[in-house]
């Protein structure tokens, strides 16, 4: 059985044990400096301060973190308006892909993004795990395929 809720302070520690296999297992993100008190700051400023974004997660009937969605919310820079709510990372742990985790949290972040007053939802996959079956996975939400995230290193 999953338990669905907003991350806490206390929850940290263990999200920032995901954020590192994150960070190893993507081919994109393992080639930069990863910056711990950073990651576990940006996490605090989320869940004290909702109206900047989320950090929800997923639990196992044991507590564990299985995995997490870190959201943000902005208005878009064209419009006084429109509230888009996007993601900065969806992660679930590798023994825990296939089942509903990641389905679940981004049904959550969805949820979370209406009450939130969001009238755009965001979201991507710049990690090179798994891009196109990413894609199709979100696709299966209703999200459309308006672009390409292109980067260089210089």
């Amino acid at each position: 059985m999953y338990t669905f809720t907003k991350a806490k302070i206390l929850d940290i520690p263990e999200l920032l044990d995901l954020a590192v296999q994150f960070w190893n297992e993507s081919p994109t993100y393992s080639q930069r400096p990863m910056d711990l008190a950073a990651v576990k700051t940006h996490l605090q400023t989320l869940i004290l301060y909702p109206s900047q974004g989320c950090v929800l997660i997923c639990k196992d009937e044991t507590g564990k973190i299985l995995g997490g969605f870190v959201g943000g919310l902005t208005r878009e820079w064209f419009s006084a308006t429109s509230l888009m709510a996007f993601d900065y990372c969806l992660f679930v742990s590798s023994n825990n892909r296939g089942s509903k985790v990641a389905y679940l949290l981004v049904k959550s972040f969805i949820e979370w993004a209406k009450e939130a007053g969001a009238t755009w939802v965001q979201c991507g996959t710049a990690t090179k795990i798994n891009t196109e079956k990413t894609i199709s996975f979100y696709k299966k939400f209703g999200f459309e395929h308006t672009g390409s995230f292109l980067e260089m290193k210089l």
